[in-house]
């Protein structure tokens, strides 16, 4: 009995080192007058930094405001609280949005997995207080999702939520999501971060929760991230690809954590030619990626009013499914319409196999495609049916947020509210084949798309005239 009554000790003492280990986010869900007074303290600065995703795992990267003056792009990372035996990251600095500050980008490389470090940076006025960043596993990984956090400036249509209370809403989601997913390794946002694009305020507000010093982000960029320039001078994304067309804000990205390759474009253009290079550049640098992931801002089949829109239905399925089924990706990830949903296995505008919550399929034929609805709360008016929809969840008084668990050959779909963490959906693909891109038909498809390519480099320079007489 004493043995056994001590391998049970034992085993309980192990859980729980297990789960202390993965129970280092600082994510409080602060109360509505908790919240005013610590966003009050910080609303009027914009000097909060933003951690973003490296090019692999190995990776992050750091990207701060700082008195022109004084800007040093120094970071300094140590795996000691104390900061002894730290190392000493430099890097660049760019115009800032106004005069008097410079943007400091730094780049930290050499992470090992399962790892905490500590980190400061160089604030031109001495160093940051310390933050702890830890590493999981950079295989068999977390990803959160979130989309169209749109933080909005203060001076917004009477009825519509404040800037105050979106940044606490996101501050909510953000908690619940990290509390009871404490193994999460980075952020995917696709898109409309901000509202206006236009006002350091939203960014500083966006930043403004705790783990965000902690959790590393990636972010697509929205229609309303593109009405101004802002995201230009509070992200450091990588493998940045401006191509050949784009132009003013206009950017894909790419970048790789463990098996899983993330295809980041800006559905705000047409640029057809550049998105498709983009992603025959990533996919030819990572030839061994088990899973391609998709990340565009526009609802391509998501819930919401995306369906029946000659936008969304015309422009941009024409210009991006060609390039995501003929790269043979397995999942897509969208937002605009802030309507949770999740559709079935598509592929040429059709359902080619249905995807049922709670059940794991095994080399499907098609592509999934996951929407994400809003922190913001702005009502969905109507209940959008479609044959594509697998899944919806159209109470957009509720924010919700999805894990993407990727475990051997499984990847494991989940989405929850983001108040009390209630699961909504799920579903798991298990891959065991490799990806198959020169496939005679993913070969024809891609061939096929020259006209696309025209149509769409016509397109953009119309659009970039245009913009460019404001």
């Amino acid at each position: 009995m004493k043995k056994t009554l001590a391998f049970l000790l034992s085993a309980i003492i192990l859980v729980q080192m297990g789960i202390a280990a993965f129970a280092a986010f600082d994510a409080p869900n602060l109360s509505k007058e908790e919240w005013k007074v610590y966003y009050e303290s910080l609303a009027q600065s914009n000097t909060l930094p933003t951690l973003n995703v490296g090019a692999d795992e190995t990776q992050v990267s750091l990207c701060w405001h700082s008195d022109k003056a004084a800007a040093t792009p120094e970071v300094q990372v140590s795996e000691n609280s104390d900061m002894s035996a730290a190392t000493l990251f430099k890097g660049t600095t760019t115009e800032a949005e106004n005069d008097t500050q410079l943007v400091c980008r730094v780049v930290i490389t050499g992470l090992k997995e399962n790892t905490t470090y500590y980190y400061r940076w160089n604030t031109g006025n001495g160093w940051s207080e310390t933050e702890k960043y830890e590493t999981k596993s950079f295989k068999d990984h977390k990803a959160l999702v979130v989309g169209d956090i749109q933080i909005a400036e203060d001076s917004r249509p009477a009825g519509d939520l404040s800037q105050e209370s979106i940044s606490r809403n996101w501050n909510t989601v953000l908690s619940t999501a990290l509390n009871q997913n404490p193994d999460i390794s980075y952020l995917v946002s696709p898109g409309d971060n901000t509202s206006t694009g236009e006002t350091a305020r939203e960014w500083q507000s966006l930043l403004m929760p705790k783990a965000l010093r902690q959790l590393p982000i990636a972010l697509a960029i929205g229609n309303h991230d593109k009405k101004g320039m802002m995201y230009n001078y509070y992200t450091n994304m990588p493998n940045e690809y401006y191509g050949n067309f784009f132009a003013g804000l206009d950017r894909d990205f790419w970048f790789r954590h463990g098996d899983v390759l993330y295809l980041f474009y800006d559905s705000t253009s047409g640029n057809a030619p550049d998105h498709k290079a983009m992603t025959r550049e990533a996919i030819k640098l990572n030839p061994d990626a088990k899973w391609r992931i998709g990340v565009v801002h526009h609802g391509i089949y998501g819930a919401g009013d995306c369906i029946g829109d000659a936008e969304t239905e015309i422009l941009l399925s024409t210009i991006f499914t060609p390039i995501f089924e003929s790269y043979d990706l397995d999942l897509v990830i969208t937002g605009h319409t802030h309507s949770q949903g999740r559709s079935h296995f598509m592929e040429n505008t059709k359902v080619v196999a249905t995807a049922e919550s709670g059940k794991t399929y095994t080399d499907p034929e098609g592509i999934l495609y996951l929407n994400s609805n809003s922190v913001c709360e702005r009502p969905v008016d109507e209940n959008y049916e479609a044959e594509h929809l697998a899944y919806s969840f159209l109470d957009n008084s509720t924010t919700t947020y999805s894990t993407l668990e990727f475990k051997g050959d499984q990847l494991i779909l989940e989405t929850r509210r983001g108040d009390n963490g209630e699961i909504l959906d799920s579903i798991t693909i298990e891959r065991t084949k490799e990806h198959n891109e020169n496939a005679f038909g993913n070969i024809a498809k891609r061939v096929g798309y020259t006209v696309i390519e025209i149509l769409g480099f016509i397109y953009t320079m119309i659009d970039n005239l245009v913009r460019s007489f404001g």
